[in-house]
């Protein structure tokens, strides 16, 4: 059970079975994200119970998703001015890739810089790209917990309709099972990313079931661009969240 904060207690889900927490998944193809989330029962359509994506398919898991879903129906009543969408949730094995493998041959500009022109050493490239950006396998996002909203830059969220935001999430989110994974002020991992929150009922299972099963055998037999140029830290930048998240 997690800590009662303020007047409210977020309890995590009983699950007597991995069925409930995987499906028809092994645990280690669900954590490196090996499945389509279209296809699993687990998994919902963020628009179906009315969470706006501008016109994206975004799917969550279905307690991640139905928490979401009210959280935004109660910062509405308080702010029914201000537009808080979700620009991106469930990425699986394959969307990671594109992404990392975009920004490692340079077909996504990082920063306006095309990496494999701008940083040739390999090393290099890859902590570049994992400011802000997972290598496959190792992404929260694979998990269906973890989501974006609004705007992918942490300066829209110090004013206006962003600050509003981002002030009431950090009074009022973990009141629904929400935590930022990544802050300012963290020693290692990725830069911090206001946008970025995680359904911690949840998220704190998987990421210790990734520690059981995916960590010491990271990279395990996967395939990407530039594998080998930082597989080493996937641990660091999978554990070094906020301790809220754990």
């Amino acid at each position: 059970m997690l800590a009662a904060i303020g007047a409210m207690c977020v309890c995590k889900p009983q699950y007597s079975n991995p069925d409930e927490l995987y499906g028809t998944l092994s645990a280690g193809d669900y954590l490196i994200g090996n499945f389509d989330p279209a296809t699993q029962p687990l998994f919902l359509n963020v628009n179906t119970v009315n969470i706006k994506t501008m016109g994206r398919t975004i799917y969550l898991r279905r307690e991640a998703a139905e928490a979401l879903n009210r959280m935004i129906a109660d910062f509405k009543k308080e702010h029914p001015d201000v537009d808080l969408w979700v620009v991106s949730g469930t990425r699986n094995f394959a969307s990671q890739k594109g992404i990392w493998e975009g920004k490692w041959n340079g077909t996504r500009a990082v920063n306006g810089q095309q990496l494999n022109r701008t940083i040739p050493d390999g090393r290099q490239r890859a902590l570049k790209i994992l400011e802000y950006s997972s290598m496959p396998g190792t992404s929260r996002h694979h998990w269906g917990t973890d989501f974006d909203i609004n705007i992918l830059q942490n300066d829209y969220y110090k004013r206006g309709p962003g600050l509003e935001i981002y002030a009431w999430l950090q009074s009022n989110a973990h009141k629904y099972g929400f935590c930022q994974p990544y802050t300012a002020g963290r020693e290692a991992g990725y830069n911090e990313e206001r946008w970025h929150w995680s359904y911690v009922p949840l998220s704190s299972i998987f990421l210790r079931d990734w520690n059981d099963t995916v960590k010491a055998r990271y990279p395990l037999n996967l395939s990407f661009d530039g594998v080998g140029s930082a597989s080493d830290l996937a641990s660091v930048y999978v554990n070094s969240v906020d301790e809220s998240c754990k």
